[in-house]
């Protein structure tokens, strides 16, 4: 709890949390990278789709932290 604003808006985020984020958006961001390479790679249509539906995932979840961090810094 030491992290609460007594303003009543939103708990600020430590420093070792705010890293911990930092790493999962860079982490996110690789597979990104790594799922659109292996896609270009693939002959069959079926792993193709496979791996577009795995990297939109990703790009959901890089979304979803870089809003969550966003809302907190205001």
């Amino acid at each position: 709890m030491d992290d609460f604003d007594p303003s009543g808006v939103i708990p600020s985020l430590s420093a070792n949390n705010l890293s911990i984020l930092e790493n999962q958006l860079t982490q996110e961001a690789l597979m990104i990278r790594k799922i659109q390479h292996y896609s270009r790679q693939c002959q069959d249509s079926e792993l193709k789709n496979l791996c577009s539906r795995l990297a939109e995932r990703h790009k959901n979840h890089y979304n979803s932290l870089l809003s969550y961090l966003t809302s907190r810094s205001k």
